[in-house]
């Protein structure tokens, strides 16, 4: 991945973590009492119509990663970290299920995505940030350095 890929990657993810979950707690702390009862926020729409139109972003840029440095380095046999591995394999289940919530009608199966969306997101989150937080360090190289010095 080059440099500009690598940096579309990462605003794709803030803005797409940003939105959803602004989303998230809006949709479950943001009711507020009406005139006839419990109302939703009235931000609620704008951050799932955000939410919905940065998504897609982040699904291509992913794609542009996979193509360009999870593919390559699984071909390669390099040791890897666990946590971009992890957060590839979390990569289907979020955007499947984040289709799944705009497609499905009943009540119980969108419930159900919508359960398996902020899960997959939030692990995939995870990993994500923990991958970049580790960027510098890995098992093996350091297990080589303590190999050359001795």
């Amino acid at each position: 991945m080059n440099r500009f890929e690598r940096w579309c990657l990462h605003l794709a993810a803030l803005a797409t973590a940003g939105t959803g979950l602004m989303d998230g707690l809006l949709r479950w702390f943001g009711e507020r009492p009406g005139e006839f009862g419990p109302e939703v926020h009235p931000w609620l729409g704008t951050a799932q119509h955000l939410h919905v139109l940065v998504a897609p972003i982040l699904v291509f840029t992913l794609g542009m990663m996979v193509r360009g440095h999870l593919w390559s380095r699984l071909q390669s046999g390099a040791e890897g970290r666990r946590t971009g591995l992890g957060a590839a394999i979390l990569i289907a289940p979020m955007v499947i299920s984040g289709v799944g919530i705009q497609v499905v009608t009943s009540p119980v199966w969108r419930s159900g995505m919508a359960w398996t969306h902020g899960t997959a997101s939030g692990a995939f989150l995870l990993a994500y940030f923990g991958h970049l937080a580790f960027r510098g360090w890995q098992p093996t190289s350091l297990l080589m350095s303590r190999r050359q010095q001795g």
